[in-house]
């Protein structure tokens, strides 16, 4: 009997393409690529590097190349300079614009400080981004824009509309006991997801008591 087709033999089943093989390094190859990557992704030097370093070691793997570490970082290095020289890359906008995207998400100075970090942004350049985002009430509108996103504090569900509950963490007292202890644990609960995302005990308490 024969038997039947299979599911990869069977009508209108595409195959799968062949993934294009790489090409051999060279510096125009990695421009070439570095360009592509950066039509497509907002990149640092440091994330940028990475990638054609990666293409350079499937370049290998496939060609059977002897390694040239010398010269693969050389030609690198020449297409990174090049994206610098034409004004596709470039550290400290791209550091900015990360810091920023994350304050406005509501991202405390320490996840910003790790994001620059992974990135791979100088550390001298990563102090300066540092300092620009880092004052007092940057902070402070970060942990409310966190805040009313989790619906923390005051900015909960249905908080400002329940007369029983207290405005602020002095008004425990006037509740009955297991209520209190509720309100307590519930309190405990938000700033330690504060404390977690990266802001100070009296920033979170500021930001979950702010209307």
């Amino acid at each position: 009997m024969d038997e039947e087709p299979s599911e990869a033999q069977g009508p209108g089943r595409r195959r799968p393409k062949r993934r294009k093989p790489p090409p051999r390094i060279s510096t125009d190859d990695f421009e070439r690529a570095a360009l592509r990557h950066l039509e497509r992704y907002p990149s640092s030097s440091a994330g940028l590097r990475r990638v054609l370093e990666r293409r350079a070691e499937r370049s290998r793997t496939h060609h059977g190349e002897e390694e040239d570490r010398e010269a693969t970082a050389a030609g690198i290095e020449a297409a990174l300079a090049r994206m610098a020289e034409l004004g596709f890359l470039d550290d400290r906008r791209y550091g900015q614009a990360l810091a920023r995207r994350i304050r406005d998400r509501g991202g405390s100075l320490r996840k910003v400080a790790a994001a620059l970090h992974e990135k791979g942004i100088p550390g001298a350049l990563r102090a300066q981004l540092l300092e620009e985002v880092g004052d007092a009430e940057a902070e402070f509108e970060a942990a409310l824009t966190y805040a009313r996103r989790r619906r923390l504090g005051v900015h909960g569900r249905g908080h400002a509309l329940d007369p029983r509950e207290p405005e602020g963490p002095g008004d425990f007292e006037h509740e009955d006991s297991e209520r209190a202890e509720r309100r307590r644990l519930k309190r405990k609960k938000e700033l330690g997801a504060l404390a977690r995302a990266g802001f100070s005990f009296e920033v979170a308490a500021r930001a979950l008591d702010t209307p």
